[in-house]
């Protein structure tokens, strides 16, 4: 359960933070990014790619995670989903909120999470997460409806290869492996 299913008075900070930690541990988000083998036409500048991703109905949604230095964010939501009596419903959402909350043995800057269903037919989930506890490297990846972005700083094998290329043609270097040129 998200918190605000336990009543009126909300959640006090180490309850929170146990309702955040039960997001990520129940995997209320959950991303399903597009196979890199299904990626087509992929434009890529440096540390940065983007493609077209267009199997139906997969592609129809956001699907996202993003990190960069102290900061970190998941975000799911599909759309069509639509003749499931939980999503009967124009608009019902679930969330949580903590902002500078030094409670914890962890210093927490900000951190959130929701889950929501809108318009019968739109449901997902988000979590958002600002601390200073591990600093990782900027990088992202996710689509939007049939719109596929990956990047990485610095570029690497894990996130996007360094390289240049226009529609699926690798200019830099000529073997370049990322995307639809696999």
């Amino acid at each position: 359960t998200m918190a605000g299913d336990e009543g009126e008075a909300g959640l006090t900070a180490p309850e929170a933070k146990t309702e955040t930690a039960d997001v990520k541990k129940d995997k209320l988000v959950q991303i399903e990014f597009a196979p890199v083998e299904e990626l087509k036409a992929s434009t890529v500048c440096c540390c940065c790619m983007q493609s077209f991703y267009t199997s139906w109905p997969a592609m129809c949604g956001v699907q996202q995670e993003i990190q960069c230095i102290c900061c970190e964010s998941q975000t799911s939501c599909k759309c069509l989903q639509h003749g499931v009596a939980e999503n009967r419903v124009c608009s019902r959402s679930k969330s949580f909120s903590t902002c500078i909350d030094t409670s914890m043995e962890e210093f927490i800057c900000l951190e959130s999470g929701s889950e929501f269903v809108l318009c019968f037919c739109l449901k997902g989930a988000s979590t958002l997460w600002c601390g200073f506890k591990d600093l990782r490297p900027c990088a992202g990846k996710g689509n939007v409806l049939c719109c596929d972005c990956r990047f990485g700083i610095p570029p690497g094998d894990e996130t996007v290869p360094f390289g240049i290329a226009i529609c699926g043609k690798a200019l830099h270097p000529k073997d370049y492996k990322g995307g639809s040129m696999q």
